[in-house]
């Protein structure tokens, strides 16, 4: 397991908090539970990675302090006449991350723990850090592709483009995190 202490938590809340957000993630969220998701760019490629969570009409989305900014400014552009605060919030969690399922908990007991950077999560399991989603790259290029993502929800932004990779080719190359810490692409 792998635990993380987050300080800031970006929030949405209001009548339409759940079916904005839901029209723009990959995944679908489940009442309640910590969900990994991506916000993908029109053309499919990966704009951000993030933890989702639910609850009545509000909506959490775990991530560094600096994306939680980013991805907040991007949310703010695809907000028009939508009902729907969006503000970053101070907290004081910790979450525990299965490494090799991405099942996400919040952990009472921490005493003892050693917590990780998101940076160093992203390499550990093998998520594109900012550099390698500068590049550019669709989910179908990770090894995440179906956790943070769900083909059966309905439409979500990029869904086309990665829809097609999947179901109609494949992707050419994979993102891996070499020995030396360092993501590389392989071809496939």
């Amino acid at each position: 397991m792998q635990y993380i202490k987050l300080d800031k938590v970006l929030t949405f809340k209001g009548e339409d908090a759940v079916s904005f957000l839901d029209s723009l993630i990959s995944n679908e969220f489940v009442e309640g539970k910590i969900i990994p998701s991506f916000l993908l760019f029109p053309d499919g490629k990966i704009n951000y990675w993030f933890l989702t969570e639910q609850n009545d009409e509000v909506v959490n989305i775990y991530q560094n302090n600096e994306e939680l900014l980013k991805i907040k400014e991007t949310f703010e552009k695809y907000k028009i006449r939508i009902k729907c605060e969006i503000e970053i919030k101070d907290i004081d969690v910790y979450l525990k991350i299965n490494p090799d399922t991405f099942e996400v908990e919040f952990e009472d007991n921490f005493i003892g723990k050693d917590f990780l950077t998101w940076n160093e999560i992203t390499l550990n399991t093998e998520l594109p850090t900012l550099e390698t989603i500068e590049i550019g790259l669709l989910p179908n290029e990770t090894k995440w592709l179906l956790t943070f993502l769900n083909f059966e929800k309905g439409c979500f932004l990029g869904q086309e483009p990665v829809s097609r990779v999947n179901f109609r080719g494949r992707p050419r190359r994979k993102l891996i995190t070499n020995d030396a810490g360092v993501q590389e692409f392989i071809k496939i």
